[in-house]
């Protein structure tokens, strides 16, 4: 299996980066129903600036264990602050965890790189221990390893890296200029 290259970005944009995404997943996890179908989230970098100018992205992949859960989706207001804040795109993906079972998982080989970000890509949320399982299945699946390279060539991992960060253990600051309130003299 081929490691991925590491992309190094300044500490304050991944540290926003981290702060929108965890906030989007405290959103999701506290709606009863979507935390009851939502087993794990994933992540993988895209860096083409080796071929263009083009912004670094974060694919999420949200895994969920039931047709029930409803489909993550980022506001254009939304996308627009991620990357106003970070210097970075980001997009959503859902993906069934039937889909990365061995009975499921040849349907849509070479055509989508959804095995290979759960195969390569670093787990932020795993409610059960379920999507490590699913990963390291797919690490061992040597079939595999004839399309990484069509996925791999602008595939990396942020330094520092992207993480999901609970409210409970985020740290309380203010996070710009606009958000101080002015003290009373």
């Amino acid at each position: 299996m081929e490691e991925l290259r590491t992309v190094y970005k300044n500490n304050k944009s991944i540290e926003r980066m981290n702060y929108l995404i965890s906030n989007k997943i405290d959103e999701i996890l506290s709606n009863s129903r979507q935390k009851k179908y939502l087993e794990g989230i994933i992540y993988m970098g895209r860096d083409f600036s080796q071929i263009d100018s083009s912004k670094p992205e974060v694919e999420l992949m949200f895994i969920y264990n039931d047709d029930k859960f409803e489909s993550v989706e980022l506001t254009k207001i939304e996308i627009m602050e991620i990357l106003s804040q970070t210097g970075m795109k980001i997009s959503i993906l859902s993906k069934p965890d039937w889909y990365f079972s061995l009975e499921g998982r040849f349907q849509d080989r070479g055509e989508h790189p959804w095995e290979f970000i759960l195969r390569q890509g670093t787990i932020i949320y795993d409610k059960t221990g379920k999507i490590k399982e699913l990963q390291t299945d797919l690490q061992n699946d040597l079939t595999l390893d004839y399309y990484t390279q069509f996925f791999s060539s602008d595939s990396c991992k942020f330094d520092p890296p992207i993480q999901y960060i609970p409210k409970q253990y985020q740290k309380r600051k203010p996070l710009n200029s606009r958000n101080r309130v002015a003290s009373a003299s």
